[in-house]
């Protein structure tokens, strides 16, 4: 990913700070890697969730906190500065005030009524998605307002922080509840070296399908390097978790998320 290996990533390169280096080179990496083997799917960086077809319901709250009645509001202005206008005989004139009148009341209490309505919704959101990948749906009825279909969905942490750990379980929770048809492959993609950080993501009910890291087999080195010949506990006890979670599968490394991308 043009990460160099004998250095930690600086704060900021390029003008970019390390999250957004971090989408940017990944991104480029899936789509070189899904050109030739996959190329009908689409990686795109910071997607909201409301752009897939899955989850286009999660946007209709926030469009009908809109003013809805404004446009028939005023179309019955216009049309009552248009009847003043017209020269129509006094009685008829009064009646069309009258009944347009009537109908300012009606928009003022549907309006009133969806206001009431939007405080009793909840209203779900979402964090974007740092990397996406997706697919067209084939046989659009209307392909000027196709959604695509949200095939896999990445949350990027080069390193895990303590108080941040399950925002990606989180996320991926609420995946789950809120989607309408196929949950897509969601990961975590990550650097972290310490096992106790990647448990706390790659151990639980499956919010998070896996945790890929960018270089395992380094880390697994270091690993059985740093716990060889101690009869620490706690050591143990790290080496014995960070070894479960990879027989478990738990924990990937980041070259077969391109391979398995790819039969998705």
């Amino acid at each position: 990913m043009g990460i160099s290996t004998d250095a930690a990533l600086p704060e900021e390169r390029e003008g970019k700070k390390v999250g957004e280096l971090m989408t940017l080179l990944l991104s480029a990496d899936l789509k070189s890697a899904l050109g030739e083997k996959a190329p009908h799917l689409i990686v795109d960086p910071e997607k909201a969730f409301s752009e897939f077809e899955q989850f286009t319901h999660l946007g209709a709250v926030r469009e009908l906190r809109g003013n809805l009645g404004q446009e028939v509001a005023q179309a019955v202005n216009e049309l009552e500065r248009y009847s003043a206008r017209a020269g129509l005989d006094e009685e008829v004139l009064d009646k069309v005030v009258g009944h347009l009148s009537k109908i300012r009341e009606q928009i003022d209490l549907a309006d009133q009524r969806r206001r009431e309505l939007l405080n009793l919704m909840g209203e779900e959101s979402l964090l974007k998605l740092d990397v996406t990948v997706s697919r067209n749906l084939p046989n659009s009825a209307d392909e000027a307002t196709q959604r695509r279909h949200l095939v896999a969905g990445f949350s990027l942490k080069w390193t895990l922080r303590t108080d941040r750990a399950q925002d990606c379980r989180s996320q991926g929770a609420k995946m789950a509840a809120l989607r309408r048809g196929r949950m897509p492959h969601f990961a975590a993609v990550t650097m972290e070296p310490r096992p106790s950080m990647l448990a706390i993501l790659g151990r639980g009910s499956g919010d998070v399908d896996c945790v890929y890291h960018l270089h395992l087999p380094a880390l697994c080195d270091a690993i059985d390097e740093y716990c060889s010949g101690t009869k620490h506990k706690a050591t143990l006890e790290m080496r014995d978790t960070f070894r479960r979670l990879l027989d478990q599968r738990r924990v990937r490394d980041y070259d077969e998320l391109r391979t398995y991308v790819a039969t998705l």
